[in-house]
C-alpha cells in the first residue's frame, strides 16, 4: 500500500476566503488550512523545508478560485524548489499558458449535475467541469481529477463520471466521500455503505489508478473496504488497516500527486 501523509511537508494553502459557501462545507474546511492571501507571503514558503504545497482556497460565485491570478508569479518561483499542486475552480483560458509554468499538477473536481445545482449552487453542469479538465490536459498540465461520492446529499450519483473519466489521460482518480459536517446542511447526511462499496469496485475495474482521498468520514470502515476491493493508494490510512497490510510505502505528499 502507498500511504500519503500531506502534513507537515505538503500543506494546503488557502489563498482566498470563500464566497460560494457550498452547502457541504460552508467554508469550514478552509479553517484547517494556512491562510496566505499575499503573493510575497506565499513566496516566503520557499524558505521552509517542504516537499510541496497544495494551492487551494475559496471560490467566488462563478466557481473560480479567488486571488489565483496574482499568486501565479510566486507559484512559478516556488515550483523551482518543490512540487506545486493546484485545486482550481473554473479557469479562464488566458491563464493556462502561464499556469503551465507555475504548477506541476491540477486536482480538478468532477461533480455530478445534481451536486453542482443543489450543493454548489452554480449554473453549470458536469460537462462544464469535464471541459475545464480538458483545458488543463490540452495545456500540457497533469491532472488527478477528484470525485466526491455522495455530493448530492449522500445520494451516489457519480457512476457516469467513472465511465467518462476513464477515457482521459490522467495521473490517477482520487475518490473522496461526502462528510456529515457539523454546522452545515450535511450534518445528518448518510451514505449507503453497500452502494459505496459497489462504486469502489466499479472504480477499480474501470480506472487504471485510484486513490482514496483525505476528505472522507473516519471510523466507518471506508478504508478497509477500499483496500479489500483492490485500492491500495490512500491518504492517511487508519492504524487498524496499517496493521493488516504487509507492506506500506509512506509518501509525505498529497495522494493525488504522481
Amino acid at each position: 500500500m502507498i500511504a500519503y501523509y500531506p502534513m507537515p511537508k505538503f500543506p494546503p494553502i488557502s489563498i482566498s476566503p470563500c464566497k460560494l459557501m457550498c452547502k457541504h462545507c460552508m467554508g469550514k474546511y478552509l479553517k484547517g488550512m494556512r491562510k496566505i492571501y499575499d503573493a510575497n507571503k506565499l513566496l516566503s514558503l520557499k524558505n521552509e523545508n517542504l516537499n510541496g504545497v497544495l494551492i487551494s482556497g475559496g471560490f467566488n460565485k462563478k466557481g473560480e478560485l479567488e486571488n489565483l491570478e496574482k499568486m501565479i508569479p510566486a507559484m512559478k518561483i516556488l515550483r523551482r524548489k518543490f512540487c506545486v499542486a493546484l485545486h482550481p475552480g473554473f479557469l479562464n483560458k488566458k491563464f493556462f499558458e502561464e499556469l503551465k509554468e507555475s504548477i506541476d499538477i491540477s486536482f480538478v473536481d468532477l461533480p455530478s449535475n445534481n451536486g453542482i445545482k443543489n450543493v454548489y449552487g452554480l449554473q453549470a453542469t458536469t460537462d462544464d467541469y469535464f471541459q475545464n479538465m480538458e483545458n488543463f490536459i490540452d495545456a500540457g498540465i497533469m491532472v488527478s481529477p477528484h470525485i466526491t461520492v455522495g455530493l448530492n446529499y449522500g445520494k451516489i450519483e457519480e457512476w457516469e463520471i467513472l465511465d467518462r473519466v476513464k477515457e482521459y489521460k490522467v495521473v490517477k482518480v482520487v475518490i473522496d466521500v461526502i462528510i456529515p459536517t457539523k454546522g452545515t446542511p450535511f450534518e445528518k447526511v448518510i451514505i449507503n455503505m453497500e452502494e459505496l462499496k459497489e462504486f469502489l469496485i466499479e472504480s477499480r475495474k474501470k480506472l487504471k489508478r485510484v486513490a482514496i482521498g483525505c476528505m472522507r468520514p473516519r471510523g466507518m470502515g471506508i478504508e478497509e473496504m477500499a483496500y479489500e476491493v483492490g485500492i491500495n493508494e490512500m491518504a492517511a490510512p487508519p492504524l487498524k488497516l496499517i496493521k493488516k497490510v504487509d507492506s506500506i510505502k509512506r509518501k509525505e505528499m498529497c495522494c493525488g500527486c504522481p
